[in-house]
């Protein structure tokens, strides 16, 4: 017979929608075995993702739909074969340097990281309704009606335009580089894939300044909605590094499709209550999201910062054309009326880190309920296990 557990959840104040949870079970629990998950009162499996690290087990599953104050309970059995398909499928494909992630079956995203790259990026990645939400250019060309400004906005990436002296934002002459030294977990799932990325960041001539450590964990969300927590880490290896007060930057950045820029149908909206660039741009807010309306379905993006992070919240380097960084340097251009520079100096040897987690939605922020969501990020409920 099947061990049996019971994991409880309470939503708390805020409703729960495709929200990830863990909980860290007793490590005499399920040694080399599986898991399966059971809502009470259902036979339906929900897919549970265990994650272990020496004696350390971790069991990661999506709550479907909660409303604020309900309660859920759930049945864990420890089983000797596992009954889950892997929903987040990662595809690695040396010879192209790049990573696939196919999300149920289906193309969601790329991670490009070769050398053919100023810096390794996200692209396409595609939302609700097949859709494209980020820009093509200039990874593909000749798309009718695409902007072609800026090249250095590749769909999805990390970047920051004075480190030091070495300007790893732009692609203007002498520009910074990252270079991808390997993958430490390429991890498929039955709830999320996890990429884990070491990069180099180096001057024009390629001399390391100091690494990184990206991890981008994708979830295996239902209706072509998607949900992406970013984690980027900084060791200052060579010599101490001051980022200084630019707006040229962000340390997770995203241009839209060109259909979405706030000039066309565009919104930008804030966790402030901000509407637009004027609202939003260099303003400080918990998220900020882009909607608008693509091929005639109306989706969005969103970004959350995390309450972790080095000061939260940051300021949006949010445009009309379609981009929108976080950016928590850059206050001579912010606020100038304030008189103060934004640099943050990383010490030899400081280990730095920001997490971010990106909303693709259908509808606008208000439709998305992308208050709550973000308390999925920041605050989500705690399981109790006995």
């Amino acid at each position: 017979m099947a061990e049996k557990y019971a994991i409880t959840i309470n939503a708390g104040m805020h409703s729960r929608v495709n929200c990830p949870v863990s909980i860290e079970i007793p490590d005499n629990i399920g040694a080399n075995k599986h898991f399966r998950l059971l809502q009470e009162g259902s036979s339906s499996t929900i897919p549970v993702q265990a994650v272990r690290n020496g004696n350390k087990c971790v069991l990661h599953w999506l709550v479907s739909r909660l409303k604020a104050g309900e309660r859920i309970q759930y049945q864990l059995e420890v089983v000797t074969e596992s009954d889950q398909n892997d929903q987040v499928v990662l595809e690695h494909d040396k010879e192209n340097a790049t990573v696939q992630v196919n999300i149920l079956g289906r193309l969601f995203t790329r991670y490009h990281y070769g050398n053919s790259w100023a810096r390794p990026f996200l692209h396409p990645v595609i939302g609700p309704h097949d859709l494209e939400v980020t820009r093509g250019w200039p990874v593909v060309d000749d798309i009718p009606g695409e902007s072609n400004d800026h090249p250095h906005h590749k769909s999805i990436w990390v970047a920051y335009g004075e480190c030091g002296k070495v300007d790893n934002w732009s692609e203007e002459p002498g520009h910074g580089v990252q270079r991808h030294q390997s993958f430490r977990k390429l991890l498929s799932g039955p709830v999320f894939g996890h990429i884990q990325a070491k990069n180099y960041w180096c001057n024009a001539s390629g001399r390391k300044q100091f690494e990184e450590i990206r991890d981008i964990i994708i979830y295996a969300l239902p209706a072509g909605e998607r949900l992406v927590d970013f984690s980027i880490s900084f060791h200052m290896t060579e010599s101490a590094v001051t980022f200084h007060d630019t707006k040229e930057g962000g340390l997770i950045s995203v241009r839209v499709a060109t259909p979405l820029d706030g000039d066309k149908s565009g919104l930008i909206t804030n966790g402030y209550g901000g509407v637009s660039e004027v609202e939003t741009w260099g303003k400080k807010a918990p998220w900020c999201d882009y909607s608008g309306t693509l091929n005639d379905r109306n989706l969005g993006i969103c970004l959350f910062d995390h309450e972790q992070n080095p000061r939260y919240p940051t300021e949006w380097h949010v445009r009309d054309y379609g981009l929108i960084t976080a950016n928590c340097f850059g206050w001579k251009y912010f606020r100038p009326e304030m008189k103060e520079k934004g640099d943050m100096q990383f010490n030899k040897g400081q280990k730095t880190s920001w997490r971010y987690r990106m909303y693709i939605h259908k509808g606008n922020a208000e439709r998305a309920y992308v208050g709550d969501r973000f308390f999925d990020f920041i605050a989500p409920p705690k399981p109790t296990f006995s």
